[in-house]
């Protein structure tokens, strides 16, 4: 399995490289350092410019590969890194959103957004307050769920890339009082059973623990997910996108952007 990290040469879009490199080494994937070439962008001499490629990866400790691909007439860069990835058997794709402010402004159109658009693959983000990279040694990955199809799709694709490595994985539901339509008791009930009906999708190796969180008064969704990411230890979180689901809107493209904005940790956006 090989996780296809992406940069256009700037340091800013180094920054998801080390979490990338600590997410493969921990579920035992290949790494593989991609430049999507813009037209009429410079071409350093080959040697120069793997080099380069190379260098970043040595510097974060990663071994791997390294990926040139030229931008077609008329190709956006997100499908040529579609193309990149496809051509190379890729099963994730890795990049930093290079988001400021109000990210879910600011990417709704962004290449990372378009990747995931145009893309079946998982895309490991990093966003504007991303912190220091996970060890691979105890990485834990937290995913969240209300149950709904979009919400099951980070379950579906993530299953077969977790299976080889049998990473310890937490599922998370968000409870959120003000939106429930059933006393607490019950609510909480019923969204753990939502949590453990996800969980029995995953492979058969990993045990993952299950567990609800309940919002605190005005605490956003997304900040709820990230206190639970952090609760258990999580090195990141993962939730299916382009859903909706029951009230709480969860897997809404709002709420995964604001996660991504506001998270310190790496966030795994999986469309349906």
């Amino acid at each position: 399995m090989l996780m296809l990290c992406t940069t256009d040469g700037s340091h800013q879009s180094l920054h998801v490289l080390p979490h990338a490199a600590a997410f493969a080494r921990a579920a035992g994937m290949e790494i593989a350092l991609a430049r999507v070439y813009e037209e009429g962008e410079g071409w350093p001499d080959h040697d120069v410019r793997r080099e380069a490629l190379h260098a970043a990866l040595a510097e974060c400790g990663a071994g791997g590969r390294v990926i040139e691909e030229g931008r077609g007439t008329g190709e956006s860069t997100a499908g040529a890194i579609a193309r990149a990835a496809a051509n190379a058997g890729a099963t994730m794709i890795a990049m930093d959103t290079r988001g400021v402010g109000a990210i879910r402004h600011a990417i709704a159109g962004s290449t990372a957004i378009d990747v995931l658009r145009g893309s079946r693959l998982p895309v490991f983000v990093t966003g504007p307050g991303t912190g220091p990279a996970a060890k691979a040694d105890g990485y834990r990955l937290a995913i969240t769920t209300d149950g709904s199809p979009a919400s099951r799709a980070a379950f579906v694709k993530l299953g077969p890339l977790l299976e080889a490595s049998c990473m310890p994985v937490s599922v998370v539901g968000v409870y959120v009082p003000e939106l429930a339509d059933a006393p607490l008791t019950i609510e909480l009930e019923r969204r753990e059973a939502t949590c453990r009906a996800a969980a029995a999708m995953l492979p058969a190796c990993i045990t993952p623990s299950v567990g609800v969180v309940r919002a605190e008064e005005y605490e956003r969704t997304e900040h709820a997910i990230i206190r639970a990411a952090h609760e258990i230890g999580a090195s990141a979180i993962a939730m299916g996108t382009h859903g909706r689901g029951r009230s709480l809107h969860l897997f809404l493209g709002s709420v995964a952007l604001g996660t991504v904005e506001r998270s310190d940790l790496p966030v795994i956006l999986c469309g349906q």
